[in-house]
């Protein structure tokens, strides 16, 4: 039954196929990296250091003769353990907050008000100032990429909720004495998991964008974990004599990010059937 419905959902879709191959590519050289990297990322060899692309370094070394390849497959393991953990921390929060808000009423005014003010201010504005109050390290940079899409969770949950509450099952639920957290959690919830599957897939798009620009201004995850941002950072003096070091990891972002988006704007498509369209192989 899943097989059959995720090929539903990309039946004719050329390009989201594509990019759900490269999602599990990323994904299961996320998994065995340790496996397949030809060398120790963090290995330095002055001799070899600034190698062009070849045999055996295919994405050359840095400056400090490390291997990028192997640096690029552990970055991938970086870019789904944050996607991963961003998008729970930004599902959990964001989403309690906004059930709550719209099913109590007077906390609603409450919470609510204080997630327009949060979302005032840029994503990445906001987490600048929430990174430069912690330390830099990988729990950190997902808490943070977490809560600031935890505000976007929250005001589209507000509203779906809202819709919900005034439903007839709902009514019926009350009129057979069910509480608050039954009507929540056993009758609401269920109806809110296809827009929560496919706001996750927005999230963990725009978290690796997030991750990245953090890590590039030197505000993300430490600078000797091997992640596609941090090569980008590190490298970005030898732009004009080993543009290499650059392409490559900003070519994985790009990909990475363009195949979420595709992946999400197939499933959202699938879910809501206002967003149809009889454009074959978008």
């Amino acid at each position: 039954m899943a097989v059959a419905s995720i090929r539903s959902v990309f039946a004719g879709r050329t390009f989201a196929q594509i990019g759900l191959v490269w999602l599990a590519f990323v994904a299961l050289a996320a998994i065995f990296s340790p496996l397949i990297a030809p060398f120790d990322p963090y290995e330095i060899d002055p001799i070899a250091r600034l190698t062009e692309p070849g045999w055996p370094h295919l994405f050359g070394t840095d400056h400090f003769g490390r291997d990028s390849f192997s640096r690029a497959l552990y970055g991938a393991r970086m870019t789904v353990l944050i996607g991963l953990g961003a998008v729970i921390v930004a599902l959990l929060t964001g989403g309690l907050v906004g059930m709550l808000s719209a099913y109590f009423t007077r906390l609603g005014h409450v919470l609510m008000r204080g997630v327009d003010v949060l979302m005032a201010f840029p994503a990445l504005l906001m987490a600048l100032v929430l990174m430069t109050l912690l330390e830099r390290s990988v729990m950190n940079t997902i808490i943070v990429i977490g809560v600031v899409y935890a505000t976007t969770t929250a005001r589209i949950l507000f509203g779906m909720t809202l819709k919900l509450k005034g439903e007839v099952f709902v009514d019926a639920a009350v009129c057979s004495g069910a509480g608050h957290a039954s009507i929540l959690f056993r009758h609401i919830l269920p109806n809110l998991v296809s827009p929560l599957l496919v706001q996750a897939s927005f999230i963990f798009a725009f978290a690796q964008l997030q991750a990245a620009a953090l890590d590039f201004l030197g505000l993300g995850l430490p600078p000797e974990v091997p992640s596609w941002g941090n090569m980008l950072s590190e490298e970005r003096i030898y732009v004009t004599r080993a543009p290499w070091l650059l392409i490559f990891p900003g070519a994985l972002i790009i990909l990475s990010v363009f195949s979420m988006n595709l992946v999400g704007d197939a499933m959202r498509d699938s879910i809501d059937p206002r967003f149809k369209d009889d454009i074959a192989g978008v």
